[in-house]
């Protein structure tokens, strides 16, 4: 049996495969550096528009993730519903939440020293949350307090902070100020606020529990669990919010910046199969007595399809590294963002795949030909 027939009779051996595809991809250099560019081309315009838009997709809706898409308030406006003071602790520790704290009645509270001024305390219950941040002093102690940065001057707390009393008890002991914090996102209507820490066997009933999701997407469910699952003396006569405004918002801006990108990403590809398309059927053109000789030394069609197509892929790949690699450094270079490591393997696997798809029919159309007639001398 000649060498030939050896080589190509049934399904070639993956180590013939690849190196009659690299002296295939040698001895059609135009047709390798063509497919190499048209690709570096396809994957450099996709990152550097499709990926600017999906990176700044991302930015938009981590800021409105940020700005309270994900908490959910539970409160008790009628007083009746009786939140007890381990409800945090609890809701702390569902798979589905981040953190939760909760706050009590709201008391008039002044400062001894200088009583012209007055705000409202509550008792907090719970770890306090990143978006509480402490700005001056220390976090409290059960027993003591921080101030929200919008009160401090309102009570003449100064540097060192003070002590607090509640106004209609005079005669209870001061509370220490320990620390001022800054609330913000959701949160910021608590700058206006005393907070007091309690530990939960020490604290009535709460008021309010705010819980933070650990994602949007459990947002319906976690609602769900937690008009079920609260601590409470009547659970029935809780009032639940989510943020649903927020989230519409986020849905409409993910949507539409996604559908942009979508169609432009759409049409490079398709411009770029276009492309490929025309490139590979001049190729086989060229190629059709070579494939019918080796059709006439016992080649099967499936091992020159699949030699085609590995000839044209690695043309192919050496295209969409270049491209790639241009396309993210000059993401980095210009707008200093960059997509998800995903999205970016996602392009160069696509880009291979348009590559193989947009070859196969005409690397299969090439491989059914009749040899003979191929092979006829006029």
């Amino acid at each position: 049996m000649s060498p030939a027939r050896d080589t190509w009779s049934g399904i070639p051996r993956v180590r013939d495969l690849a190196r009659d595809a690299v002296d295939g991809a040698r001895a059609q250099r135009t047709t390798t550096l063509t497919l190499a560019v048209v690709l570096a081309v396809v994957c450099f315009a996709v990152l550097v528009t499709t990926g600017q838009s999906a990176a700044s997709e991302a930015r938009i809706v981590e800021q409105i993730d940020s700005a309270g898409t994900r908490l959910i308030a539970l409160s008790d406006d009628g007083g009746k519903a009786g939140i007890q003071a381990t409800a945090p602790h609890r809701l702390a520790g569902l798979s589905d939440t981040t953190w939760a704290f909760g706050l009590g009645e709201a008391v008039d509270v002044t400062n001894p020293a200088l009583p012209d001024g007055r705000a409202a305390s509550r008792a907090v219950v719970g770890d306090l949350p990143a978006d509480l941040a402490i700005v001056q002093g220390r976090p409290p102690r059960p027993g003591e307090a921080i101030a929200g940065t919008g009160v401090t001057a309102v009570l003449h707390l100064g540097p060192g902070l003070g002590t607090i009393r509640p106004i209609g008890a005079p005669g209870e002991d001061p509370v220490a100020v320990v620390g001022a914090f800054e609330a913000t996102g959701p949160l910021a209507h608590l700058n206006d606020v005393i907070l007091i820490a309690a530990a939960p066997e020490d604290a009535e009933t709460l008021r309010y529990v705010y819980v933070m999701a650990d994602d949007v997407a459990v947002i319906d469910r976690l609602e769900a669990v937690l008009r079920t699952s609260t601590p409470a003396l009547d659970p029935s006569a809780l009032t639940v919010e989510t943020p649903a405004g927020a989230i519409a918002l986020r849905d409409v801006i993910a949507g539409r910046l996604g559908a942009a990108s979508r169609q432009l990403m759409a049409v490079v590809m398709g411009v770029g199969a276009a492309i490929i398309a025309v490139t590979m059927a001049s190729a086989t053109a060229s190629r059709r007595r070579d494939f019918g000789r080796r059709r006439a030394l016992g080649a099967t069609r499936s091992a020159l399809v699949a030699t085609t197509l590995a000839q044209s892929s690695l043309g192919a790949l050496a295209g969409i590294v270049v491209g790639t690699a241009a396309g993210v450094v000059t993401l980095a270079a210009t707008t200093g963002s960059l997509p998800s490591w995903w999205f970016v393997a996602g392009v160069a696997g696509l880009a291979l795949l348009l590559t193989v798809t947009t070859a196969t029919p005409i690397a299969t159309r090439a491989a059914h030909r009749d040899p003979l007639r191929i092979l006829r001398v006029p």
